[in-house]
């Protein structure tokens, strides 16, 4: 879901790694956050989001499972401290200045959904976790300041917003469940084809056709409000 923390009151936000002070340690420490989420990404691309523990992550990095708590406190501080790092580059590229929103929204919205889709368990974790690290607010801030330029009420704002994060996560949720059907022995890739009952649900078994349909969602939004 997309999120800008800056809307909301500190008080309501998300218990989330994001928003931990560090614990300290009396020595210099011989782990670091960065080397946890590099290993974390490392072992998720290797064998996916089901061999994801503290102590796989630790073993990762040759260390006990208990030193990994000085800097995160559970496995799903792991989840999102990995999937907040691939967005990484998508954040380091903004618009182009003066862009127009529509454009803004779709190219942003685009880097966000491949970065999601490089990583197979990305896209499963950010369809059922809240995204509110640095690099996916980032880019979550730059839809938002888009579609403000539209005006309207909060109402009709936030249903833009909705239809743009639903977009993105759920393209991203089914490329990679795509991508595992095909990946699975041809019998079955087949039977999931045979449920298709017309050659329209054919394509769409075997397409996201990502940029069609968000550019459909930009264009409903653009009438909505009369741009």
């Amino acid at each position: 879901m997309l999120l800008d923390m800056d809307e909301q009151p500190p008080d309501q936000r998300i218990d989330s790694v994001f928003h931990r002070a560090p614990r300290r340690r009396r020595t210099q420490p011989a782990l670091s956050r960065d080397r946890i989420v590099a290993a974390t990404i490392t072992l998720l691309d290797r064998e996916g989001s089901s061999a994801l523990t503290m102590r796989r992550v630790a073993a990762e990095l040759g260390v006990h499972a208990t030193s990994l708590y000085w800097y995160v406190e559970r496995r799903e501080d792991l989840v999102d401290l990995a999937v907040d790092e691939i967005l990484a580059g998508a954040a380091a590229a903004p618009p182009a200045d003066g862009l127009p929103w529509d454009a803004a929204v779709k190219e942003t919205a685009g880097r966000f959904y491949a970065a999601l889709i490089e990583h197979t368990w990305a896209a499963e974790f950010a369809g059922s976790r809240p995204l509110v690290g640095p690099n996916a607010v980032a880019l979550s801030r730059r839809i938002i300041e888009a579609l403000r330029g539209l005006g309207g009420g909060e109402e009709r704002r936030a249903v833009a917003i909705r239809a743009v994060s639903n977009q993105i996560l759920g393209a991203a949720t089914s490329a990679v469940a795509m991508r595992a059907a095909k990946e699975s022995p041809a019998e079955e890739h087949e039977g999931a084809l045979a449920t298709a009952v017309s050659e329209a649900d054919a394509l769409a078994v075997e397409h996201t056709f990502f940029d069609q349909a968000l550019d459909l969602v930009v264009r409903g939004i653009g009438a909505e409000h009369g741009a």
